[in-house]
């Protein structure tokens, strides 16, 4: 007799605090990277991690690019609780994971562990983002944030949340998650993450589908939208939320300006070619969603949102 066996309730518990918190390492500063899940390589959205495999050769693919309704640009991220027949194991039942870490699962062990993470600067307060959903049978899908601070001998984590839906939801819906501090202190690390199904609840139904995209961070009085997320050109908030850090694409000269919403040129400045970041202080100015841009000498544009609070 077959058995739906692959995340024990203890199994899927481990897996889920480990996407959080395990392992985050501190690499290079920047936004949510392919936060809009445009660009993709090796079956996986450039950035992000899945339990994508091939096990006995079965392949178990529960997140796949999806050009067929993205909530912008020309794609998003679908996640679906598939069922599987393994040789020797029976059938089993995985569900769709997102991570920034890598994620390990060992299905014959019903283990699993995360390494990495990505390194965040300023304090988010909220994380935002686009998606959809269909349940099958009562399940639920689940986003989480985790952010950590390295205390010199290992990780102290300062902030833990999650998000269970339930509902059936066919249209692009915007949510808002807040980040709820433990502990006081400066995050640098951090771990975004997305299941398809409510790996807390201990069962998994499958059939169930989410879409994800367009993510952001909130900050305390400053926020990015940085849904294309330019390599070349990316915007930091600094620790006091009320000054930008501006990435440049560096080794070219031009103007680095922030517009409203009316085409206004509100502030701008000349920057030079060697020149690979600039601060930018924004304390000055009314609360709306302004666009920092930089334009070369050679008439190429750079771009991206962000929203004084």
């Amino acid at each position: 007799m077959s058995k739906k066996l692959p995340f024990s309730r203890l199994a899927a518990l481990f897996i889920f605090f480990a996407l959080l918190f395990s392992g985050m390492v501190c690499l290079r500063a920047q936004d949510i990277p392919n936060p809009g899940f445009e660009e993709w390589s090796g079956g996986e959205p450039v950035g992000w991690h899945t339990v994508n495999q091939n096990f006995f050769g079965i392949d178990i693919i529960t997140v796949v690019k999806d050009v067929a309704n993205p909530h912008s640009g020309t794609a998003c991220a679908r996640l679906e609780t598939i069922q599987k027949s393994i040789p020797f194991m029976g059938s089993i039942t995985a569900p769709g994971m997102l991570s920034l870490g890598e994620i390990i699962i060992d299905i014959n062990n019903m283990t699993g562990s995360v390494e990495g993470g990505i390194p965040v600067s300023g304090k988010p307060i909220a994380l935002h983002g686009w998606y959809r959903y269909t349940p099958a049978a009562g399940d639920s899908c689940i986003i989480g944030i985790g952010l950590s601070q390295w205390n010199g001998a290992g990780r102290d984590t300062l902030a833990m949340t999650y998000k269970l839906i339930g509902d059936n939801v066919a249209a692009w819906t915007e949510f808002n998650l807040p980040v709820e501090y433990l502990m006081t202190g400066q995050p640098d690390s951090m771990n975004i993450m997305f299941f398809s199904s409510n790996l807390l609840a201990g069962q998994l139904v499958a059939g169930s589908k989410m879409w994800v995209d367009d993510l952001w961070l909130e900050y305390s009085t400053v926020s990015v939208n940085n849904p294309g997320f330019d390599r070349q050109f990316s915007l930091c908030p600094m620790g006091d939320s009320h000054r930008l850090e501006v990435r440049l694409p560096g080794g070219v000269s031009g103007l680095l300006q922030v517009v409203s919403l009316n085409g206004s040129v509100v502030w701008q400045r000349r920057v030079g070619a060697a020149e690979t970041t600039a601060q930018v202080d924004i304390g000055w100015m009314a609360p709306a969603m302004y666009l920092m841009r930089f334009v070369s000498d050679g008439g190429v544009q750079h771009s991206q949102k962000f929203i004084r609070h």
